[in-house]
């Protein structure tokens, strides 16, 4: 639930959350140790490889001579993962006797290739840790909720560019408009990178008159890794739907010397060249730099994209325990003809003419920039703390200028043409984002702690200006334009008379602390427990100034249960708030308005099978979200304020997955989900919506992706996805079901060298991705068929 506080000192009750977590505490007494070397397979000690002991969040670093050390360890069985630096993870059991030395375990890794043959059970596809649910390296296995983890291998041979394009494979996420993702029925749209906010394809901080809006898909050219996190999570990350988060993990330099060449052509005149190269200088410093670049057209008329992307990393390593990371991006981002709506569509989701047809003229364009720069610090001080933190800078800027649908003539969808406006807008916001958070093992009699303790702070400065020329149905001059037979130059935007220019200004800042613990009752049964204070000081100008604070509290509390170690039972609930607009606080706009709220529980199975070379995770969850906002059709108590909004709705959502992945054999992968979701709205101030779907929300989903290397260096995937009907219930119309499948053929011609032939929608299928919020607008039409070749060279590889 959401808790306002009225006091100016909220840090006081994150204070005292933190004590009682610490309270009957001691400090750990290090019972013995492992130590060891990890070297490569020709022998030479291998620095900067992460040494992990399963199930106990414990871990260390090897040095320049490959040498690492675990303290504070009972006697016991243990398991290590030696990871990290481009080679091949790899495990070892370990046992310490109650008596005698320490044990000595010495690691010896493979360098990693392209080809699954080599990768017999846990290595570039399958993950088996995630910080993104706790903050700290956690199994997947001992974590109680619902997580998923995509590695850069499964994103390459998927070979897939954008965000959306992973919805797929992900159970109870699926596309709506944009930017925008439905997470266990609920849509939402921001997105983390390296566990900070920061989105540089287009942020929605506080939601400024929607001006963080954005129709720019996540590019996952710098991509290394995504992490999925299922349910609320704002006791550790703040305010945000209750459906879920994903997180962005971007490339970093390499141990050892790597690079990467890439060149793709395809269908609709695609063109891309990527070039990745990065390795150490001297013995404490890596360096990487790379640039991506690509040009595709659309099967949308006039449409089209131009994406360039500029990474630069650097590391330095003060020695085995400190670690310093800086990394910049540059992003540019060309749409032509766009912003791109859907294809009109009738009540029953039909389209009213072709896919291919667009509503925008060739001169539209949309002109995206970001600049990133992120540092990043991890620390693993004698003392048994671990300290990491991440600062962020961005700055981004959005020009969009495009011919925008406004209805149909006559006004009914057997309309022959569609009016349109013209609008002028521009968006910028530059972004301070800053997390840190400190972490170690205690002990309270037999009872293991990994407590952690951090604090957040976001602040985002928006900037949205907007100017329009009107359609000529309403004395304008915008002509319309024929939905059969589209005559395109006719809207000339420099023959127009724009409106004088709106102006919103926001600044909202946000301050949080939150404290967890992470708890190893015994072999059979682990606990976690979150919780979170979030200060919010927000303040704008639209017309008139607008400024908001408030306070809110989160927490999570899970169960996990392991009968056998490959086998873990789990419960969990967690709760969730978003906050209000900025200019919907307004009084005009029937302000101030209190947060939406949420909470989930959910319950589930893992299983590690065929000696944990295959991950089975069943769950069922249930979202109860109230005090949702929905626009006023009044437009506020005077009528004229188009941010206004009521606080009338209520909704829930309740499901099950089904996930299933891994490796069958050395040569066979398979990525396998399901996901039934059932939504419905509780309450509106429109009867005749009460108990309908949310929107864009399907009942059934289905994704798989499969590869089998049918010899030794040529493999095979296929891959489906299948989505059940979804509703604009307060639009009134539906988008139907589809189902399409892809084929890819890889061969590697040695280590250096690999083609890869893909196709996308082998039947050519017809369908729609998701509903727009009018029937003028439409639905979004999925592509047509697609053919790819790719060529990837890495000339440093062995």
């Amino acid at each position: 639930m959401v808790v306002r506080f009225f006091t100016s000192h909220p840090i006081r009750l994150a204070l005292a959350f933190t004590f009682a977590f610490s309270l009957g505490a001691q400090e750990p007494q290090p019972l013995s140790s492992i130590t060891g070397r990890v070297r490569s397979a020709a022998g030479d000690p291998l620095r900067g490889i992460a040494i992990t002991v399963q199930g106990l969040a414990i871990s260390a670093e090897t040095g320049a001579d490959g040498a690492y050390s675990l303290s504070g360890l009972d006697p016991g069985e243990y398991t290590l993962v030696a990871s990290g630096g481009g080679y091949v993870p790899r495990e070892q059991g370990v046992t310490i006797p109650a008596s005698g030395p320490p044990p000595v375990a010495d690691f010896e890794l493979d360098g990693m290739a392209t080809s699954i043959d080599v990768v017999e059970s846990l290595k570039e596809y399958h993950v088996e840790e995630s910080s993104l649910a706790t903050r700290t390296a956690t199994r997947i296995l001992d974590l109680p909720q619902s997580v998923q983890v995509f590695a850069n291998q499964w994103i390459e041979d998927r070979a897939i560019l954008e965000g959306n394009e992973l919805y797929r494979n992900i159970s109870g996420l699926n596309q709506s408009t944009y930017s925008a993702m439905v997470f266990r029925g609920f849509t939402q749209r921001e997105l983390l990178f390296n566990g900070a906010r920061g989105n540089p394809f287009g942020s929605l901080e506080g939601d400024v008159n929607n001006a963080g809006f954005s129709t720019s898909q996540i590019r996952l050219t710098n991509v290394q890794r995504v992490e999925v996190l299922k349910g609320p999570v704002a006791s550790v990350y703040g305010a945000g739907e209750p459906g879920g988060l994903i997180n962005y993990v971007t490339k970093q330099p390499t141990e050892v010397l790597d690079g990467e060449l890439q060149f793709r052509i395809g269908s609709f005149g695609q063109r891309m060249a990527n070039a990745d190269f990065g390795g150490p200088v001297g013995k404490r410093v890596l360096l990487r730099g790379a640039f991506y670049l690509e040009d595709r057209d659309s099967f949308r008329a006039n449409a089209g994209s131009l994406n360039s992307h500029a990474v630069a990393d650097l590391v330095f390593k003060a020695n085995e325990r400190h670690r310093f990371a800086l990394q910049g991006e540059f992003i540019n981002q060309g749409l032509s003809a766009a912003r791109l709506r859907g294809i009109p569509v009738d009540a029953d989701g039909n389209w009213l003419t072709y896919i291919q047809w667009s509503g925008n003229e060739p001169t539209d364009k949309i002109k995206m920039i970001a600049r990133v720069l992120q540092a990043r610090g991890d620390h693993n001080f004698q003392s048994g703390w671990d300290v990491s933190y991440t600062f962020r800078v961005l700055g981004f800027e959005n020009n969009d200028n495009c011919h925008e649908p406004r209805g149909f003539n006559p006004p009914t969808a057997a309309g022959r043409t569609i009016r349109r406006e013209y609008r002028d807008f521009y968006r910028s916001n530059d972004d301070w984002s800053g997390v840190g958070y400190a972490s170690r093992s205690v002990m309270t009699g037999t009872v293991r702690h990994r407590i952690l303790f951090g604090t957040e702070y976001f602040a985002q400065d928006h900037v949205f200006r907007s100017r329009r020329a009107r359609e000529q149905e309403v004395g304008g001059p915008v002509p319309a334009i024929d939905l059969f037979n589209p005559i395109y130059g006719r809207g000339v935007p420099g023959n127009y008379t724009l409106s004088a220019p709106a102006i919103s200004t926001g600044e909202t800042k946000r301050l949080g602390v939150f404290a967890q613990d992470q708890i190893i009752i015994n072999r059979y049964v682990q606990a976690l427990f979150s919780g979170r204070v979030d200060r919010y000081d927000d303040k704008g100008f639209a017309d008139v100034p607008v400024s908001f604070q408030d306070t809110a509290a989160s927490g999570r509390a899970g169960i996990l249960l392991k009968p056998r170690e490959q086998v873990s039972i789990f419960a969990s609930y967690a709760n969730s708030f978003t906050r209000a607009p900025l200019f919907a606080q307004a009084p005009a706009a029937n302000g101030p308005h209190t947060a939406e709220t949420g909470g989930q529980v959910e319950g589930g199975v893992k299983v590690e099978m065929l000696q944990r070379r295959l991950l089975l995770t069943s769950s069922v969850f249930h979202i109860n979200k109230d005090n949702i906002l929905r626009a006023d059709p009044n437009f506020g108590p005077a009528g004229d304020n188009f941010n206004a909004v009521l606080p009338v709705g209520k909704a829930r959502s309740t499901g099950y997955e089904f996930n299933l992945e891994g490796f069958f054999t050395s040569r066979w992968y398979a990525a396998f989900n399901y996901a039934l979701v059932d939504t419905k709205i509780l309450r509106d101030n429109v009867p005749a919506l009460i108990g309908r779907p949310l929107a864009n929300a399907p009942r059934h989903s289905t994704g798989l992706f499969t590869r089998y290397n049918v010899l030794r260096n040529t493999g095979v995937g296929f891959g489906i996805e299948q989505v059940s009907e979804r509703v604009e219930p307060f639009a009134g119309f539906r988008a139907p079901g589809y189902l399409i499948a892809d084929a890819a053929l890889y061969h590697d011609f040695s280590s250096r060298a690999r083609l890869q032939l893909q196709v996308t929608n082998l039947a050519n299928s017809t369908h729609a991705l998701a509903a727009l919020f009018a029937t003028r607008v439409g639905n979004f039409p999925g592509q047509p068929r697609a053919v790819m070749l790719t060529l990837t060279v890495n000339p440093f590889r062995r």
